[in-house]
């Protein structure tokens, strides 16, 4: 456990964020922490609020690394990404690339749950529920 002394304003901010999502100021310091050391370690990525919880983006995008790595975590072809994402810079994927290597299974329980919500996946689990036209 560390005790830190915070700026009145910080501890402020902190205190409003933490009252408008419901959480502890400890909670929500420790989420931010967790965020900037990640911006740190993996330049070009930030994180935004999605409706599944925050989620890290590549910089200068609204994408989130879990959309641009989809195809490359199957088969380890960056290439795929360039031909996918044609708009991203060659540092933009390397930071994309960079957060997956270092975060996978985070990355990985993203692609997974976006991958439960598709169509085919949804009738598997309910038949009848999905109607597909042709």
């Amino acid at each position: 456990m560390t005790t830190m002394r915070l700026r009145r304003s910080l501890r402020k901010d902190l205190e409003t964020t933490a009252a408008r999502t419901r959480r502890s100021v400890a909670d929500v310091a420790q989420e931010l922490l967790d965020e900037a050391l990640r911006m740190r370690q993996c330049p070009g990525i930030y994180f935004a609020d999605e409706p599944s919880g925050r989620t890290a983006k590549i910089g200068g995008t609204g994408l989130g690394v879990w959309e641009v790595v989809r195809d490359f975590s199957r088969n380890q072809n960056a290439g795929r990404i360039r031909k996918a994402f044609p708009q991203l810079s060659q540092a933009q994927v390397t930071a994309a690339l960079m957060y997956y290597a270092r975060y996978r299974d985070e990355v990985q329980a993203k692609i997974d749950a976006n991958a439960a919500l598709a169509p085919e996946s949804i009738e598997r689990q309910y038949p009848g529920l999905v109607h597909f036209s042709r």
